[in-house]
């Protein structure tokens, strides 16, 4: 059963909506704005945000969770959109997918599916990027089927970065999420480890690392 988290100012007009979500084995849990929602992330540990973007204003619809939050996995984004605004907020950061709304509710389920699906939502321990996959479990990687070696720190790295993709993260952060706090290595380490990273799971037609400029590193969301 896949976890939705759903953030609507109107969960009155949309009740027929969750009825039919439930209906079809959602678990649901409700929020009336973004800031709201994220006390019971850690708790409830949702598969997918649902934001009524025709509800929200915009200081209710801006995504982006607090750096104190940390998540096995971070849930995925999907906004359903109004008409007449719908390329302007398809375009805003942190949004996996988008659908218009008022729309089919069949095709809604369809899309949140086949996104749960291709990022691993629903399969403990399994991460999923295109055909990169992460047993988190496990402790394994495999690209296009082929079972990857890293080592310790890579692998906790890269977990660390797929679990909060999106996010980025300065070189002292990843020092001491991945490293800990009592790690006295300077932030050159981090440099080096995903240049190492990126040899071993990146080539011509796979990008999975993006570095932010002055800033830091992140896991993409483009897939």
């Amino acid at each position: 059963m896949l976890k939705l988290f759903i953030v609507t100012a109107d969960a009155k007009k949309n009740g027929n909506l969750l009825k039919e979500l439930e209906a079809d084995r959602f678990e649901i849990k409700q929020a009336v704005s973004c800031v709201l929602a994220y006390p019971s992330l850690f708790e409830f540990a949702p598969d997918i945000i649902l934001l009524d973007f025709l509800s929200l204003k915009a200081e209710q619809s801006e995504w982006e969770i607090p750096e104190d939050i940390q998540l096995d996995k971070n849930p995925l984004v999907m906004g359903l959109l109004p008409a007449d605004d719908y390329e302007d907020i398809a375009l805003k950061p942190g949004l996996d997918d988008f659908i218009r709304w008022p729309g089919s509710v069949n095709e809604l389920k369809v899309r949140l599916a086949r996104l749960a699906e291709k990022w691993g939502m629903g399969e403990p321990g399994i991460i999923k990027a295109g055909d990169l996959i992460i047993d988190t479990l496990g402790c394994e990687v495999t690209l296009a089927g082929q079972l990857l070696e890293l080592t310790f720190r890579e692998f906790e790295l890269l977990k660390f970065l797929a679990q909060n993709r999106g996010r980025v993260f300065s070189r002292e952060a990843l020092l001491n999420k991945v490293w800990g706090y009592d790690y006295y290595g300077g932030d050159r380490t981090v440099d080096v480890h995903i240049t190492r990273l990126r040899g071993k799971i990146e080539d011509s037609t796979h990008t999975f690392v993006e570095t932010v400029r002055n800033i830091g590193y992140r896991f993409t969301r483009r897939f």
